[in-house]
């Protein structure tokens, strides 16, 4: 049963499948950014060439839901073969799960359901919108060497950005997509949700160009929870967040 009245309040650390069958409804929330990293290649060569402390980031879109008799969260994100969703029991239980995961959510006024909602459903319209490898070489290239490896053409002044079509996305800049496209419609002041810290009114590609460890570190996010090794922990800052994933504890 998805939700059973007599499971116990959620108490840290806790098993990570007693988390998503029994607690993921009420402690997680829809827009909620989850951040990964894992052992596999693509992930280690990531965070070689980003310098990030995870290679990936998705949005919680769907929560279980008893009424429905639907009984898995998932979320949506922008991976090597394009936008899609996916359950998080494959982040931790998969043939290929990811075995750290970060939590983290935007929270203040303003940060309403209808908020997240739109941001939600501004992602789902990029659906299968192809990946941009070519960004993610840039941003490599960018924090190994310092270079300013075509972030733009200019023609004179002002400057002119190049414009990618199809729109194409890495995956924590497909998240600042989406909070910054709901901002704009729902009227709410874009620089609220810049989610890098020290970046305002930013271009397209800059707002693109949003890294992991910029929104592990960004200080409009807040620090929620650590999944490490099948066990989830409840955490309240990206330090903590890095201790628990090293292995140490509160």
């Amino acid at each position: 049963m998805l939700l059973d009245a007599g499971v116990e309040d959620a108490k840290f650390p806790m098993p990570v499948g007693a988390f998503l069958l029994n607690h993921a409804a009420t402690h997680l929330n829809r827009g909620d950014i989850v951040l990964s990293r894992s052992p596999t290649p693509a992930s280690r060569m990531i965070r070689f060439f980003s310098g990030n402390t995870f290679s990936h980031a998705a949005m919680v879109f769907f929560l279980p839901k008893e009424s429905e008799e639907f009984s898995h969260t998932f979320v949506i994100e922008s991976l090597f073969k394009g936008v899609n969703l996916a359950s998080m029991d494959s982040y931790v239980f998969g043939h290929h799960a990811v075995e750290e995961v970060g939590i983290l959510r935007m929270e203040g006024a303003g940060f309403t359901p209808d908020f997240f909602r739109t941001a939600r459903g501004y992602l789902l319209n990029e659906l299968h919108k192809p990946y941009d490898f070519h960004r993610l070489f840039r941003l490599g290239l960018n924090t190994l060497f310092g270079l300013n490896a075509g972030w733009e053409r200019v023609y004179g002044k002002p400057r002119v950005y190049k414009a990618w079509m199809p729109r194409q996305f890495i995956c924590s800049g497909f998240i600042q997509y989406g909070y910054h496209q709901a901002a704009a419609k729902l009227g709410l002041p874009v620089d609220a949700v810049v989610l890098k810290n020290g970046l305002h009114a930013p271009s397209r590609e800059e707002m693109l160009a949003t890294t992991p460890e910029d929104l592990a570190t960004s200080q409009k996010l807040t620090w929620k929870y650590v999944i490490r090794r099948g066990w989830i922990y409840e955490v309240d800052s990206y330090g903590e967040a890095k201790r628990v994933i090293s292995g140490g504890r509160r």
